[in-house]
């Protein structure tokens, strides 16, 4: 007797011949999809070129507040340096394959660099010294008091020292800026940048530490 009927035969029969193509589903199923991978991957750049757009904002934010610090500094060819860089970011895109990392080496073909000049060649300038600065770190340095804050004391990082050719008629010769960070008694107070102080005028009003270091590097000192 026969245990499996006709009729289940032709049924297997039937579903056997009618299986799709494993080829040709796959296929279908990438088309039916490609619309929504393209939106997906459309709204992905959109959100790296938001980061990136971003950073290079933060980024010549930064520089531009260094630029204005160097110029209070007296680092003049700095800060111009700081602006011209911050201007540069904001004008080239970052790689795609590093989001928000500014690679100028990937712009070396396109951008031209100013030729050298040759300074010997221009007779006609008049070369006219304002100043002289120098600028070092320092570790050990007695603490300077803060300027608007009566509690609070300046533990010096770093110091820069500028030296005018000609002393001006409110700020003296000598200019110097102590960076440093706040310390209230023993303690380091919290903060998110240095804060510094200027120093001008006459050195007897320095602090005596300070007054020797503004001697020590002063170019008009006999040697």
């Amino acid at each position: 007797m026969n245990e499996r009927p006709g009729a289940l035969d032709r049924l297997l029969g039937y579903v056997a011949d009618n299986l799709p193509d494993e080829t040709e589903a796959t296929a279908r199923a990438r088309e039916a999809i490609a619309p929504l991978e393209k939106a997906i991957r459309a709204q992905a750049a959109k959100q790296r070129a938001k980061i990136r757009s971003d950073a290079r904002a933060e980024a010549a934010t930064q520089l531009r507040e260094d630029a204005a610090l160097r110029d209070a500094e007296g680092e003049i060819k700095l800060a111009a340096y700081g602006r011209e860089l911050a201007d540069l970011i904001g004008t080239l895109p970052p790689s795609e394959d590093r989001p928000g990392i500014v690679r100028l080496a990937d712009q070396a073909d396109e951008v031209t660099p100013n030729p050298p000049v040759d300074i010997r060649g221009n007779a006609d300038i008049d070369r006219i010294p304002i100043a002289r600065s120098v600028r070092y770190a320092v570790l050990g340095a007695p603490e300077v008091r803060d300027q608007y804050t009566r509690d609070l004391t300046i533990a010096p990082t770093e110091i820069t020292l500028t030296y005018r050719a000609s002393p001006d008629s409110q700020l003296g010769r000598i200019h110097a800026y102590v960076k440093g960070r706040w310390m209230k008694g023993s303690a380091l107070v919290p903060m998110d940048k240095p804060v510094g102080r200027h120093f001008h005028g006459d050195l007897a009003d320095w602090p005596e530490w300070l007054a020797t270091e503004a001697r020590l590097h002063d170019p008009e000192q006999p040697s």
